[in-house]
């Protein structure tokens, strides 16, 4: 029992630390692609889903509104869009 509440707490910590490290930018949306869930912020390419992405919906968005992306390890996606984690229009 305690091995097993051991390896909980371990993946817990590592989910929290992760949570931590994640990047944020902020700026103008710079291009939105509804048809793939893209948008850009920032010189940066995401992809928002509703399985993925906590906050403001991107059709509820526009070009030019300035928000706030959350996201992590951008090196990931290997030259795909990165997954944002949180979207919050400001």
């Amino acid at each position: 029992m305690r091995k097993i509440l051991g390896m909980t707490a371990a993946a817990a910590i590592a989910f929290m630390a992760n949570a931590v490290s994640a990047d944020e930018v902020k700026g103008p949306i710079e291009k939105i692609d509804m048809t793939n869930n893209t948008f850009h912020v920032g010189g940066k390419k995401f992809t928002a889903s509703a399985e993925n992405t906590v906050g403001v919906k991107l059709s509820d968005l526009q070009e030019g509104d300035n928000v706030r992306v959350q996201f992590a390890n951008p090196e990931a996606a290997g030259g795909k869009p990165i997954n944002a984690m949180q979207l919050e229009k400001q």
